[in-house]
Formats: C-alpha cells, structure tokens, sequence
C-alpha cells in the first residue's frame, strides 16, 4: 500500500472529498485533506478517477508504506499523548494588558461655588471620597476579569475553548489514524470518541461562579494599595475668581487626585501579578491532574483494543 499525497497545487475545490470521501475530508480551514491513516488501495478505481480528474493535479501516490511501522508511529504518538496535559506557569501569565485600570468617574472641576479655597477643597475631598474611592474593588476585578475569561476560563470549561477539548482533539485524530489503519470494523464503535474532562469539583464550580478568582484575587491586589484617601489631599486644587460684587468665589478641581488613584491601583495591580500567577497555578494544577487521571484511564481501554488485534 502507498500514501496519498496532496501537493501545494490543491484549490480546495473539494471534488476528491464528494467522489472519494474515503480517502478525502476537509480540514477545518476548508482545506481538502487525506484521512488520517488511510492508505491507498492502487486498484480501486474511483480513487484512481480522482486522482486523473483533479483539475490542478494535486494529488498522486507516495512512496510504498510499511503498515506496521505507520501503525507503531501512531502508537506511539498515543503513549506521548496518554502522558497528559501540563500546565506551566507561562500558560496563565498575568501580562501587562491585564494591568491596565480604566478611568475612574471623572470628577474634574466644580463651579465657583464657594466662599474660601478650603471650602472648595474640602468640597472636592469629599466627592473625591464619594465617587472615586468606593470604585477601587470594581477597577481591580474589570482586570481580574478579563484574565479570568481569557486565560483562566479555557481550564474550567468544555467548550471549544477550553484546554481539554483541544487535547482531546489531538488524542481523537491519533484514534482515528489508528482505526483507519487496522480497520474500523475491528473496533469498537466508540474507540475514536474521547470525552474526557476533569472532575466538576468545588474548585470547578467557584471558579464559574467568579468567587475563587473574583474575592480572593481583590485581596491579593489590595495588600499592594497601602493608600488612604487622605493620601490624595494634596492632588485637589482650588481656582477663584470674582464674581459680579467683585467677591472672590472659588471652586475644586479633582482629577489630578483621580488620575493618581487609578495609577496607584493599576500598579498594585502590576505588583500583584506574581502573587496571582501563583494562585491561579494551583487551582488549575488541579483540574488539570483530574483530567489527565480520566484521560488515562480511557486510554488504557483504548489501548487493551488495539492490542487484542495486535496479538
């Protein structure tokens, strides 16, 4: 038996993918594929009127193929795979786009609405306090957030997103290589299928929920706020002028103290990223460890099949 090869040359125009669907898929890009671990029959006839037909000469016999060593090379892609998933601490980095604090309620200047210039800061303090400070935790977790739906999520999910559903892909198209190489009917009907996750835990469920990294994580930024607000006095200024009795009115201008809050959260939140790559590690570790005991476990099936038509 010999590969099928498809060159370069391929369009995509799918006419060896309806004429011969058991030699040819789409992949999904779109692109016209082999099936994996199908190798060629010379003789069978529909395959070779593909072959002629191609209107761009795309695809042609490879060399001859030893099906026992192709067999071996998938087998022993399947013991890698069976290895399971690692996480490390790269694949959940907390980066500096995770960092960024968006602007807290604008504030800026009030009218000339007041008698002295420590009447219109003392005015401006106060909705400094009212406004902008009680915003803190909101800031902190729009950046936990965000980490949590991009990075954090694709471990807690079983979507197309998610970590497990792309590896249980790869162990999927190991299986049907496998099967296509020793014959479906040999096998069990659902020796290709791998529906494995980790087990739905409490750590699973909090974290759908937001609570392990929504609370918790607040936490871990603000032991790196050590600010009051009084920290921010000096940043509310005043301007006056007269008014038509030629009295000296004044009023606040608050943002600069806005400006210097939402810096200082959005360092703490920049000096906290160590502390919560850490945490987010061992939670995934694991869901992760659940996963790759499940997988294992459906493997060692999977395995004991193709070995009784191995014998």
């Amino acid at each position: 038996m010999k590969q099928i090869i498809i060159n370069e040359k391929c369009n995509g125009c799918g006419m060896c993918v309806v004429k011969c669907p058991k030699y040819f898929e789409e992949n999904d890009d779109g692109n016209t594929q082999v099936i994996k671990g199908v190798l060629s029959d010379e003789t069978d006839k529909a395959l070779n009127e593909v072959i002629a037909q191609c209107p761009v000469n795309a695809i042609s016999f490879g060399g001859s193929v030893d099906k026992s060593k192709l067999m071996q090379q998938e087998l022993d892609k399947l013991k890698e795979l069976s290895k399971g998933l690692t996480v490390k601490r790269e694949d959940i980095a907390f980066t500096d786009n995770y960092c960024v604090v968006t602007t807290f309620p604008y504030i800026g200047s009030s009218g000339y609405n007041y008698s002295s210039s420590s009447a219109a800061e003392r005015a401006g303090m106060s909705e400094f306090r009212n406004r902008a400070w009680p915003c803190i935790d909101d800031k902190i977790l729009d950046c936990i957030t965000t980490y949590r739906v991009n990075i954090i999520k694709p471990y807690y999910s079983t979507d197309e997103r998610s970590v497990y559903t792309k590896f249980n892909k790869k162990v999927v198209d190991v299986l049907t290589a496998l099967a296509n190489i020793v014959g479906k009917s040999n096998l069990p009907s659902d020796f290709c299928n791998v529906d494995v996750y980790p087990e739905r835990d409490m750590v699973w469920k909090m974290l759908e929920k937001g609570e392990i990294i929504g609370e918790n994580f607040i936490g871990i930024v603000r032991r790196e706020f050590s600010y009051s607000p009084s920290n921010y006095e000096s940043s509310i200024d005043w301007d006056d002028m007269e008014d038509y009795r030629g009295k000296d009115k004044y009023c606040y201008r608050a943002q600069d103290a806005v400006e210097e809050l939402r810096r200082d959260v959005q360092n703490a939140v920049r000096w906290a990223k160590s502390d919560i790559e850490d945490s987010s590690l061992g939670y995934i570790r694991g869901l992760v460890d659940s996963y790759n005991k499940n997988l294992k476990a459906c493997l060692e099936k999977k395995m004991q099949a193709i070995t009784k038509k191995l014998i």
